[in-house]
C-alpha cells in the first residue's frame, strides 16, 4: 500500500474534447494517482480550445498524443462511432485504455477491442456506476435475503431529452447510438451486479419520430434523421433463473416509471436512477404498503 501511495501519477491523455469532455477533466484531477497531460480531438480548434482552457497539451492529432512515452492511459471520450477504432489503436501502442460506453459500435469490433486487451493494455470501459452506494446497497439487500428469492425484475430507460439540452445530439441517433447503446450499459450493469450473468435475451425494436426537432438553446442542428432503433423492449433471463423486461426508449418522455425493480419472494427492491452514483434504494415487503 505504501509503494502505492508513493508511486508517481499515471500520465493521462483525453481523446475527444466535446460535451462530456468537461465533467472528465474535472473527475480527473480530483485524483492523485493520475496527471491529465493533455488532449487530441479531430477538430484541431476544438482541442487547442480545450487545452487553453485547462491548461492542457493540446496534441496535433491523436497520434500525436498516442506518440507521447509519456501517456500511460488513454481516456476515450469521441463519439460511439469512433470507440472502438481509437481503443483498438491505443492497445496497440501498449497504452492503457479507459473508453465512454458503448465499447464499440458493433459486437464484431468489440470482439476486436477485447482481444486486443489481451496485450499490455489493460481495458476499461463505462459505466461503473454500480460501485457506487445505491448499487452496492442493493447487491447487499439481496445477498442478505431482504426479498427473499429474486424472481423477476422490470427496467425502464426514458426518453433522456437530449433534443432539449445537447447543442448536437445527432450521434445519439445514427449508428453507435439510440437507447440501448447510449443508456443500457448504465441499467445492464447494475442488474448484473444485483443477479449474476444473463442466460438468455429476446425482444424487439423500432424508430418511433422522424426525424427529431432539436430545441436546444444555441444548438448547431435543427433536426436529425434518425437511423437507429429508438424504442426497445427485451425480455432478459438470468443464469440464477430471474426473468425480467428491459424497456429502452428514447420515444417515451414520461419520467413516473421506476428505473428498476426486482420482484423477490419476500419484497420489492426499487433501485436509484443509475446514470447517478447516487439516490436512495427502497425496499418494500410483501406484507407491508410502506416502501
Amino acid at each position: 500500500m505504501a509503494d502505492q501511495e508513493n508511486a508517481p501519477p499515471i500520465g493521462v491523455g483525453i481523446v475527444g474534447c466535446g460535451n462530456i469532455f468537461e465533467s472528465y477533466i474535472t473527475g480527473l484531477r480530483k485524483l492523485r494517482s493520475v496527471r491529465v497531460l493533455g488532449c487530441a480531438d479531430i477538430d484541431q480548434a476544438r482541442a487547442e480550445a480545450a487545452g487553453k482552457f485547462h491548461g492542457l497539451r493540446a496534441y496535433d492529432s491523436v497520434e500525436a498524443l498516442l506518440d507521447d512515452d509519456e501517456v500511460d492511459l488513454v481516456v476515450n471520450i469521441t463519439p460511439p462511432i469512433a470507440h472502438g477504432s481509437v481503443s483498438l489503436v491505443a492497445l496497440a501502442r501498449s497504452k492503457h485504455v479507459y473508453s465512454e460506453k458503448p465499447l464499440s459500435a458493433s459486437l464484431e469490433e468489440a470482439g476486436r477491442v477485447l482481444e486486443a486487451a489481451a496485450g499490455p493494455g489493460r481495458l476499461g470501459c463505462a459505466t461503473d456506476t454500480f460501485l457506487a452506494g445505491p448499487g452496492q446497497t442493493a447487491r447487499a439487500a439481496i445477498d442478505s435475503g431482504l426479498i427473499g428469492e429474486p424472481v423477476g425484475f422490470s427496467a425502464a430507460i426514458p426518453h433522456s431529452r437530449a433534443e432539449e439540452w445537447h447543442p448536437e445530439p445527432t450521434f445519439l441517433f445514427k449508428k453507435g447510438g439510440g437507447p440501448l447503446l447510449d443508456m443500457g450499459p448504465y441499467y445492464i450493469s447494475n442488474l448484473v451486479n444485483c443477479l449474476g450473468p444473463v442466460l438468455t435475451v429476446t425482444g424487439s425494436a423500432r424508430i418511433g419520430a422522424n426525424p427529431r426537432l432539436v430545441t436546444t438553446p444555441g444548438r448547431l442542428v435543427d433536426s436529425i434523421v434518425v437511423e437507429v432503433p429508438t424504442h426497445a423492449v427485451a425480455v432478459l433471463k438470468f443464469a440464477s433463473g430471474t426473468v425480467g423486461t428491459l424497456t429502452a426508449s428514447f420515444d417515451i418522455w414520461s419520467d413516473h416509471l421506476p428505473h428498476i425493480e426486482i420482484y423477490g419472494t419476500k419484497g420489492i427492491l426499487r433501485l436509484p436512477d443509475p446514470d447517478r452514483f447516487d439516490g436512495d434504494v427502497l425496499l418494500k415487503l410483501n406484507e407491508s404498503d410502506a416502501w
